[in-house]
This record gives structure tokens, sequence and C-alpha cells, in this order.
């Protein structure tokens, strides 16, 4: 299972993904020959923005949406290099109370 946790303000959200969803999604951005840190803003904009939606509001795009984003950004961050931040495991992020970025954590630092 991989998880993605996100905080904005007071909410917080926890996103999961079993293991066979996300390797076939990995491996279609992959084969797709995506950029991965334009994939990363374009995930990150689109966790910001489910996350100030109802559940009512989400339509099958919505998720669809949010599950890449969630695969991705868990896979991101965990095939880093060591010396440029890599996480391992499960990812949390918490959203800049400004609204204009995101700070990046090991879900293991800060979850008990």
């Amino acid at each position: 299972m991989k998880t993605v946790y996100f905080k904005s303000g007071d909410a917080e959200w926890k996103y999961e993904l079993d293991d066979q969803e996300h390797e076939q999604i990995i491996r279609n951005i992959i084969e797709d020959g995506t950029d991965f840190d334009e994939m990363l803003d374009d995930s990150l904009e689109i966790l910001r923005d489910i996350s100030a939606m109802d559940d009512e509001e989400l339509d099958e795009d919505d998720q669809i949406d949010q599950t890449i984003s969630v695969s991705f950004i868990w896979h991101y961050f965990n095939t880093l290099p060591p010396d440029k931040g890599r996480i391992e495991g499960d990812v949390v992020l918490v959203e800049d109370e400004d609204g204009s970025g995101v700070s990046v954590l090991a879900a293991k630092d800060v979850i008990e």
C-alpha cells in the first residue's frame, strides 16, 4: 500500500493506493516519457484543488487524476537520489499557510 497524506490548514486527507495499481500507473508514466518536474507540479496542483472540493463534487475524472497524482508523488520522492531529498516510504504533504507551496516530509518522521 502506498500512502500520501495531505494537510492544508486544519483539514487533512489520506490517499491510499495498492501496490499493483501503483506499479501499473508508474509503468505507464515512464513509458510515456513524461517530464517528471512538470508532472510533479501538476500533481501537487491537482491534490490541492481536489482537497478543496467536497466529496459530492468529485467526478470520475477527478478521482482518476487524484489516483495518478498520488502514485506519481509517492514514486517521485521515493526514487530521488538520497542527497536530493529522497523519502523512503509514505509521503506527507503540508500546504504552506499562505498557499504558496507545499512542504514534503517522510510519513515515518511525522506520523506515529
